[in-house]
């Protein structure tokens, strides 16, 4: 080979390098810009006509609305939703498969779960925590108590005469019930129940003295008087029942909100997570969102995903540090 012409060889190297690394670089934004392109399939852990069922249909209608696309609710219930999540962890990393994902799966679960547990946190990310809600404290009428402060005072004279029903061993209707017995200093036997409605009708029928229950579960029996709202869960009053008094008034610091929101798998494209969380911030904007969420119950939240990373951060350190203290088990 002539001496110029191998020169002018070993010159195209480079260029064609820095060709190809050009064209892989951009790859990447234009499969981001497309999104979505194509049916997105949001995975929920629970039955359908549950809350997070609930709320995954409205969004997904809007999101479909919005982007001129199917959406699809799929449910996969087992293990406390974890079925769903390892389902959608081993989805493509492309954005179109979302789990819709519970505030127990992520910060309760892993305390009570065994050693080979699945790691939600490190097979998924945060996308946008989407709506909370706070639980109530509800008694039967015949329950010689009107607020907190004169339930704990009954509690402490008679020890053995109160107990509590929750919606399962690893909710945070549980971890409600074994944080009042804390901070008041007296006792309660747990009753743990396969859902809310199975506690609510015990409620009902003066087998259990009292229940943590979600609003849209409690709110309408204490409203036609058969049962009584002693409080709420959340650190301030809640805005949907502005006259049940937060337990925090008397326990100052008292906070167990329940809260519902999306992740993706970990390796989707930063472009792709960036447009999902900014349309669902978008559709938790709109009057029609915010008025549904009141029906159900809830409270809109949205935000940064560093915003719902932080939460989960805080609550899984906060609610992990009261199993261990408590001894909780997951039975």
């Amino acid at each position: 080979m002539m001496p110029g012409v191998l020169l002018r060889w070993k010159a195209r190297i480079p260029a064609a390098a820095l060709a190809l690394l050009a064209t892989v670089a951009m790859a990447e934004p234009a499969r981001a810009q497309a999104y979505p392109a194509r049916t997105i399939t949001i995975l929920v852990g629970y039955s359908a006509g549950g809350q997070a069922d609930a709320l995954a249909r409205i969004i997904g209608k809007q999101l479909g609305d919005t982007f001129k696309i199917s959406v699809v609710i799929e449910n996969k219930t087992g293990a406390n939703g974890m079925i769903a999540a390892q389902a959608a962890a081993r989805a493509e990393p492309d954005g179109y498969t979302v789990l819709m994902v519970t505030d127990a799966m992520l910060t309760i679960d892993p305390h009570l779960a065994s050693s080979n547990h699945f790691d939600l946190s490190k097979a998924m990310e945060p996308v946008v925590s989407v709506a909370w809600s706070p639980l109530l404290l509800a008694a039967a009428k015949d329950v010689p108590a009107n607020s907190v402060a004169e339930l704990v005072a009954f509690g402490k004279q008679k020890p053995q005469a109160l107990s509590f029903g929750s919606a399962g061993a690893s909710t945070p209707h549980r971890l409600a019930g074994e944080m009042l017995q804390k901070s008041g200093g007296f006792t309660m036997t747990h009753i743990p129940y396969k859902g809310t409605a199975a506690s609510v009708s015990d409620l009902l029928a003066g087998q259990i003295p009292l229940i943590f229950g979600a609003p849209t579960a409690v709110e309408p029996l204490a409203t036609a008087g058969q049962i009584k709202l002693l409080g709420v869960t959340s650190e301030q009053r809640y805005p949907l029942l502005p006259g049940v008094p937060a337990i925090s008034e008397t326990y100052p610091g008292f906070k167990i909100i329940s809260y519902i929101g999306l992740m993706l798998p970990k390796q989707t494209p930063a472009p792709v997570t960036a447009a999902l969380n900014k349309e669902i911030n978008a559709i938790l904007a709109t009057e029609t969102m915010r008025t549904w969420l009141d029906k159900q119950g809830m409270v809109a939240m949205g935000g940064s995903r560093d915003d719902f990373k932080r939460q989960i951060e805080i609550d899984y350190k906060a609610r992990g540090e009261l199993v261990r203290a408590l001894g909780i088990t997951g039975e």
